[in-house]
């Protein structure tokens, strides 16, 4: 092989192995970088924004509602305390003072008081001590087996002060509604006059609620049916003027006291924690009556 020969094909064989060299230089040299130190990687974490977390959000806690301090939901085994007042409207019919004798008239009673309630699972008492003006206009009456000349002009100014106790379950269709049902018991203390004054019919055959009152005995003397005497003097007829019925005390028949007794039903309102409301309906040894009572929770 000549020289010129020689020295050209070692000249590519030079330039074979620099072409091959380079790329493992180039990532010799990539590799020997220097490695970032731990406090240069702090300072990358610190930059690096914070990670979004996937999947349900992360819960926040709510602001106490108000709607829990003021829900009509009460706890079972949990007592309820209420003070608040009533009002119950009384009517005794004519046909209940027709059980006692003849006459009379339907009389209206209004009755209020402050009361006391105590709730628990449903069942509560109210307590409550009330005033009850049982007055009538004058109304002719007598007892049932007395003659015509025994009728009477009796009117009212009786009070009653009741001290008595609601005895009521309820059930429930929501929280706020419910349906009363139990019973009342109690007493009444009797004040206050009972008038009578005999009396005496305008013309023959007059209704008795025409009939006038006597001025005193035989005065005036008119003759009655079965020959005796209206405006009499004998004694069960002497009743006259500003005559007042006797309590049982005194030997009358004026009661001293009178029983509270009912069987009652009604609707029980409750909008909010603190306030309750009643509407009651029910029938007892007064009649009969219907009623309201608003109260505060304490």
């Amino acid at each position: 092989m000549s020289g010129q020969s020689s020295s050209f094909l070692a000249l590519s064989v030079l330039a074979l192995a620099g072409s091959l060299a380079r790329p493992a230089l180039a990532q010799d040299s990539e590799s020997e970088e220097p490695a970032a130190t731990e406090g240069e990687k702090q300072d990358v974490e610190d930059e690096a924004p914070p990670p979004k977390k996937k999947g349900k959000q992360e819960e926040s806690t709510p602001p106490e509602s108000s709607s829990g301090e003021s829900s009509a939901v009460e706890e079972p085994g949990r007592t309820y305390y209420f003070v608040g007042a009533r009002y119950r409207g009384i009517i005794i019919p004519k046909f209940m003072m027709n059980f006692f004798g003849e006459g009379g008239r339907t009389v209206y009673v209004n009755g209020f008081g402050p009361e006391v309630g105590i709730r628990k699972d449903g069942f509560e008492y109210n307590l409550s001590i009330w005033y009850a003006p049982y007055s009538m206009v004058k109304t002719p009456f007598k007892a049932s087996n007395d003659e015509i000349d025994a009728w009477e002009i009796v009117w009212s100014s009786v009070k009653v002060l009741y001290l008595t106790s609601d005895f009521l379950w309820s059930h429930e269709f929501s929280p706020e509604f419910a349906l009363n049902y139990g019973l009342g018991a109690g007493i009444g203390f009797v004040f206050g006059d009972l008038h009578r004054n005999q009396a005496y019919p305008p013309y023959p055959g007059a209704d008795p609620y025409r009939w006038n009152t006597c001025r005193g005995p035989r005065d005036p003397a008119i003759v009655a049916t079965n020959n005796n005497f209206y405006c009499d003097a004998i004694p069960d007829h002497n009743h006259y003027g500003d005559y007042t019925e006797p309590s049982w005390a005194n030997g009358g028949s004026k009661p001293v006291i009178f029983p509270w007794l009912a069987l009652q039903t009604g609707l029980r309102f409750k909008p909010h924690r603190n306030i309750a409301g009643r509407l009651d309906l029910g029938l007892g040894t007064s009649g009969f009556f219907f009623g309201v009572g608003l109260d505060y929770g304490i």
